[in-house]
C-alpha cells in the first residue's frame, strides 16, 4: 500500500495538471482564424476608423486588438506620461517588437485615440 501512495499522487498530480487538454484535431483554434472586423463596429469608433483608414494597422488583428492601442495610449495619456513614452508604446502596436510602426503612424493612433476614445486628453492633442 505504501509503495502505491507516491504512484498515485503523481498520477492525480498529472491528471490535475493536464485537466481540460485536448488534442489538435486538426481545426484551426479560433485565435488563429484571420480576424475580422465586428458586424457591429461602428465606423466613428476607434477600431472602425483605424480598420478604414490604417489598413496595415489592422490587418490580422481582432477587434480588441486594435482598441487595445487606443486604450493604452488613453491610460499613458491620462497617467501624465509623456509624449515620447506614449508614442513609444504605442509604436508597439501591442507586441513586443518595438517598432512594430513607424513615429509618424503612431502619433497618428494616438491622436485617434484622443478623438474617439479619451476626449478629456484632447489638450494634449498638439504632442502628437
Amino acid at each position: 500500500m505504501l509503495r502505491r501512495l507516491p504512484v498515485t499522487a503523481a498520477v492525480m498530480t498529472v491528471l490535475a495538471l493536464t485537466a481540460g487538454c485536448t488534442t489538435d484535431t486538426g481545426g484551426t483554434p479560433a485565435e488563429a482564424a484571420t480576424p475580422t472586423p465586428s458586424a457591429t463596429t461602428d465606423p466613428d469608433s476607434f477600431v472602425g476608423v483605424v480598420r478604414a483608414q490604417l489598413p496595415e494597422i489592422a490587418e490580422g488583428r481582432t477587434d480588441r486588438q486594435i482598441q487595445a492601442i487606443a486604450d493604452t495610449a488613453c491610460t499613458g495619456l491620462a497617467a501624465g506620461e509623456s509624449g515620447d513614452t506614449i508614442v513609444d508604446t504605442t509604436r508597439t502596436l501591442g507586441t513586443a517588437d518595438a517598432e512594430a510602426t513607424d513615429h509618424a503612424t503612431a502619433r497618428e493612433l494616438i491622436k485617434l485615440a484622443i478623438d474617439t476614445t479619451c476626449l478629456p486628453q484632447a489638450p494634449r492633442v498638439d504632442e502628437f
